[in-house]
């Protein structure tokens, strides 16, 4: 009975949650109560850039082969698989039935990221499949690549695209309500909704931050960041509801923009929401830029901004009203995906191959997990007392907290 009842009291949690933006809300913090306790590893064939969605005991994520994949949440069995010819590396909204995606790669037509001429090739599209089949209903075609995850604000599916294009959809639809070219190209950000149905984002070519109105794409404010400095469009930013903070590169003397290889330092930031005025810009460590995923995917909990690296093995934790260093610690690889905090523990995976379980206030590392598989911009979300995350090599993983927490490899 007590085993039953636990299962119930999981689904009905697991029932209610609303997933209209990245990471399901604006602190990037995707944890969601309830008794799951499973284990259980899933293989998809294909590189995984997405965060996992749940809605009612189901998980949607897509892999950068172009399939969608709905798993049930206890055992990891697969429900059904879409495929679509380009990578899958949004993460998927809710909307009613539907379960809505964004098509596209990562190519660019330079060799310099701090100033592409476009990102993505091939077919760019926002999909919306039937949460319940996998059946396309509708499908809009992009500009540019639709890596970005968009969102749902007042009834508009707002989302920025690989050409710099800003578009409003009807997300039961599709029917594209407005598009604004702002010459700024977006890559793995999302967009973040930040009242008054509003929403920033962020873009390189013309590198800045923008808070646009959900509604028309009208312009609120700019924040313009140096012109060498990339991986701006490649963070998903979070907000307390007065600042925004997210990471970038920028290059190291004598280079005046990054180049794939050299050395870069990574540095953090916090912007006013109301005026988009910088409010402080912090350097973290140095290291030599990756090709792509040149960000690191932040967290915001109790005051403090939590964010890896995406070019040196580091875990951070920053005072998020001075931007002042509170601790780091070493990991055994990049930390470029998101992060989770649950009772005053922060869980990550590395590009090492491990996950982390560390002291949210101390950065002491409370257990490391190896897992034989590399953790890029896949991002975890905790449901109940498990962690699921998708792997680089294709994985789609379930673990109970208490196994990270309890090993030391």
């Amino acid at each position: 009975m007590t085993i039953v009842l636990e299962r119930l009291a999981a689904a009905l949690t697991m029932a209610v949650v609303a997933w209209s933006q990245f990471r399901m809300g604006p602190q990037n913090n995707a944890v969601i109560g309830g008794g799951m306790h499973a284990s259980w590893r899933t293989e998809t064939g294909g590189q995984i850039s997405a965060s996992p969605t749940l809605a009612e005991g189901t998980l949607y994520i897509g892999n950068n082969n172009g399939s969608l994949y709905a798993l049930d949440a206890q055992t990891g069995q697969i429900r059904w698989k879409a495929h679509v010819p380009n990578p899958l590396m949004s993460a998927p909204l809710i909307y009613g039935d539907l379960v809505i995606v964004g098509e596209g790669d990562p190519t660019s037509r330079t060799s310099s990221p701090s100033e592409p001429v476009m990102v993505g090739q091939g077919p760019s599209a926002l999909i919306a499949f039937d949460r319940a089949t996998g059946a396309m209903r509708w499908q809009t075609l992009l500009a540019g690549s639709a890596m970005p995850t968009p969102a749902i604000i007042d009834g508009v599916l707002v989302h920025h695209d690989g050409a710099g294009w800003i578009n409003g959809l009807d997300p039961a639809t599709g029917e594209k309500k407005y598009a604004r070219s702002i010459g700024s190209m977006a890559s793995m950000t999302a967009m973040l909704p930040v009242g008054n149905g509003d929403f920033v984002t962020l873009g390189v070519g013309s590198n800045a931050a923008w808070r646009l109105h959900a509604d028309d794409g009208a312009l609120i404010w700019r924040s313009p960041f140096s012109k060498g400095a990339s991986g701006i469009g490649d963070c998903p930013p979070v907000t307390d509801g007065a600042r925004v903070f997210c990471d970038y590169v920028s290059p190291v003397f004598p280079d005046t923009s990054t180049v794939i290889g050299n050395l870069t330092v990574q540095r953090v930031y916090a912007l006013d929401v109301t005026s988009g005025a910088p409010l402080w810009d912090v350097a973290l460590e140095s290291g030599p830029l990756p090709i792509r995923n040149e960000a690191a995917i932040p967290l915001l909990a109790d005051g403090l901004l939590y964010l890896g690296s995406a070019i040196t093995p580091w875990m951070h934790a920053l005072d998020a009203t001075s931007g002042m260093l509170v601790w780091e610690s070493p990991t055994k690889g990049a930390v470029k995906g998101g992060i989770v905090d649950v009772d005053g523990v922060v869980y990550f995976g590395d590009l090492g191959g491990y996950l982390w379980a560390l002291d949210a206030k101390t950065g002491r590392v409370h257990g490391d997990k190896l897992m034989h598989t590399p953790f890029n911009v896949g991002s975890p979300i905790v449901v109940g007392k498990t962690l699921v995350i998708g792997s680089d090599s294709g994985a789609v993983i379930a673990v109970p907290l208490d196994d990270i927490l309890n090993s030391h490899d």
